[in-house]
């Protein structure tokens, strides 16, 4: 395999998003939406803390005995809880978002564009244009989800600090969900488009895949709420297992079926 080439097409998709504000307007909205502007919203309810350790007593009552280092005030249990675990999984839309918009520009965009073809008539074997396509959006989700991470954890100790909280960002169930999680969701997410590619036409049609996903991440947070499960380091470990397999099986399909002519057709 000729890394040269890979790096080329990566770095060629690279300034190409960066010209798109088709694709920068979500990578940069959908983390604001999602990790800057609920735990900034719980600064606005400092004043009835109450009410949210009521919505979340099925979760306090359950999980308080599990996890003993919880302050024993319920309104900062509550605290707490919302921005270490309740939050957590709307992270994994980030990477999941940002890898399929990308994806989906790179390669279903540019076949609308028309600026496809010469890439797809490069010396270049499919493998190197297959890996070289995924790999500018993979390494974008990443990157914009670790920024993202440190961002929310900034803001987070402060929302604690609010509630008379000491800091508790960086975290274990943060670290696994940053380092360990996070990629494999952008894998997942990349795998759906490739597999849908060929069968879209428009860059439209592409990113609106990667809505899918949305569904399952809200029944996380809604079942972590009811107290049926907490996002903790074991959960997120298999969690993780599960994903990465997610994404070596949908790799291995989209790299079986990922053929020049049909990208070039759009079937």
């Amino acid at each position: 395999m000729n890394r040269r080439a890979v790096l080329a097409i990566a770095g060629r998709d690279l300034r190409i998003v960066r010209r798109s504000r088709a694709v920068i307007t979500p990578i940069v909205l959908v983390p604001l939406i999602l990790l800057l502007v609920p735990p900034v919203a719980l600064l606005g309810a400092a004043g009835s803390p109450e009410a949210l350790a009521n919505e979340l007593q099925p979760l306090l009552a359950r999980l308080s005995p599990e996890l003993p280092g919880l302050p024993s005030a319920p309104e900062q249990q509550a605290i707490l809880l919302i921005l270490v675990y309740v939050f957590a999984p709307l992270f994994l839309l980030v990477p999941i978002m940002v890898a399929s918009v990308t994806a989906a520009d790179s390669i279903v965009g540019e076949r609308e564009r028309q600026t496809l073809e010469g890439l797809l008539h490069s010396p270049t074997t499919d493998r190197e244009l297959f890996i070289g396509k995924l790999l500018a959006p993979w390494a974008l989700a990443v990157l914009v989800a670790f920024g993202s991470a440190a961002c929310y954890g900034l803001v987070a100790n402060v929302v604690l600090g609010r509630y008379g909280l000491p800091p508790s960002f960086p975290n274990q169930v943060w670290a696994v969900l940053v380092l360990w999680v996070a990629p494999a969701a952008a894998g997942v997410g990349l795998g759906l488009i490739v597999l849908v590619s060929g069968r879209v036409k428009t860059f439209q049609e592409a990113s609106q895949i990667s809505g899918v996903v949305v569904v399952p991440v809200v029944g996380m947070v809604i079942a972590q709420v009811a107290g049926v499960f907490l996002f903790d380091v074991a959960l997120l470990v298999g969690l993780g297992c599960v994903l990465w397999l997610l994404t070596l099986l949908t790799m291995r399909i989209a790299g079986r079926r990922f053929q020049r002519d049909r990208l070039l057709s759009g079937n």
